[in-house]
């Protein structure tokens, strides 16, 4: 049985979990009273990376809000403080060793950036520090932060679905519905998660009895895309795979669309972002594979939207989902951990142990790490509205 195939069994046993939602509150003991869990989060808040950063940024502030409203954990007062790498990754680095020494935040989020992460997940392994990757779903990341050393990062998590997991998913799930046979592929090289996700759908095609025709490769900085949609469009393939950031995928979408071309596009963790509004009607129909999805029906995430869209008068997005589950996550560990708050090297290595075995119902579903410290959650299939909104076409349950 395919992953897709297994919907109905994961619908099924959601209704039956009992686990812990709150991500701290109070607790029979107030072991942690009167005192503070210093958190603090490495995000874009300007920027490149600013429409992802600023949502995480206040998906983290909403989660902190409510924990503390409702007691802290176990009493302690959650202090978040965020800091702006301005999309730079020497920027972020910095950020990171002066959170962790000079700060002595007791784990840290983010950073918003793939290129980022790779600076700051070795800075925070190399100094025994947790970490929750909340935006940042491209390869190397979690197990192996220190890549091309092999050896598995232990302190590094991610709540972020990688896209190792997502682009085949969404493959699969197009391939089953519409049986294609033909491809294009466009992808930004000087990009590294775009170039990542190209790499991943060339993997990934052939097991589907997908053909490639092309891969088109061009700069985020390329004058002329209208010329590269048009090698594209001319191939007349069943299906255009576009691995781009930014706004690029909703500009090939309409130049295909102006040209002619009526086939499906297909997309990795961009197409879950303004893209869709960007793109407008010619993005009708887009596939891509998210971590979360906006109507998704549980009640921790109907919770989580409205809380949200009462906060900032406007409706969350995927990025602040998974901020808000990396502070709840952080808060159930931190319960959970016996911390000790005199010893921060010993509360670092608790509150890691703690975090392997989290498992608390969030936005994005029911949330386990993996023994790789990768997500272990729902992958939900969507496409663009037309409208800057996305429909769910399969909601597919973690693997057991």
């Amino acid at each position: 049985m395919n992953r897709v195939g297994l919907v109905s069994a994961f619908v099924a046993a959601v209704m039956f979990v009992a686990c812990d939602t709150s991500g701290g509150g109070g607790g029979a003991t107030n072991s942690y009273a009167g005192k503070t869990i210093k958190l603090g989060a490495d995000l874009s808040v300007t920027g490149a990376g600013i429409l992802v950063g600023v949502q995480s940024r206040n998906g983290m502030q909403l989660a902190v809000d409510q924990i503390n409203k409702a007691g802290g954990v176990l009493g302690a007062k959650i202090v978040l403080k965020v800091n702006d790498d301005a999309s730079d990754p020497a920027q972020s680095a910095a950020a990171a060793r002066t959170m962790i020494q000079q700060d002595q935040d007791l784990a840290l989020l983010g950073p918003t950036l793939s290129s980022s992460a790779v600076m700051v997940h070795a800075i925070a392994e190399s100094l025994k520090t947790p970490v929750v990757s909340v935006s940042t779903p491209g390869t190397h990341v979690v197990p192996d932060c220190l890549f091309p050393q092999t050896t598995p990062c232990r302190y590094v998590f991610r709540d972020s679905l990688g896209e190792q997991a997502a682009i085949p998913d969404n493959i699969q799930s197009y391939a089953t519905d519409a049986h294609p046979s033909t491809g294009v592929l466009f992808v930004t090289q000087d990009d590294r998660l775009s170039a990542d996700d190209g790499k991943i759908v060339q993997d990934t095609v052939g097991t589907f009895k997908i053909k490639l025709l092309k891969t088109i490769t061009f700069s985020t900085t390329e004058a002329h895309l209208s010329s590269l949609v048009t090698q594209g469009v001319k191939l007349k393939p069943d299906v255009m795979f576009i691995s781009s950031p930014g706004g690029i995928p909703a500009e090939i979408m309409i130049d295909a669309r102006q040209q002619g071309w009526q086939g499906q596009f297909l997309g990795g963790s961009s197409f879950n972002t303004a893209v869709s509004a960007q793109a407008g009607t010619a993005g009708t129909g887009a596939q891509g594979a998210s971590a979360w999805y906006l109507g998704n029906s549980l009640p921790s995430n109907a919770e989580f939207v409205a809380a949200y869209t009462t906060a900032y008068k406007r409706p969350p997005d995927q990025f602040a989902a998974q901020g808000y589950t990396a502070i709840k996550i952080l808060a159930d560990s931190a319960k959970r951990a016996k911390l000790t708050f005199s010893d921060l090297a010993g509360d670092r290595e608790k509150l890691r142990t703690a975090m392997v075995t989290v498992n608390i119902q969030t936005p994005l579903g029911p949330f386990q790490f993996t023994p790789n410290h990768d997500v272990k959650q729902t992958v939900w299939i969507t496409r663009m509205d037309g409208q800057g909104g996305f429909t769910l076409v399969h909601q597919i349950a973690p693997v057991a």
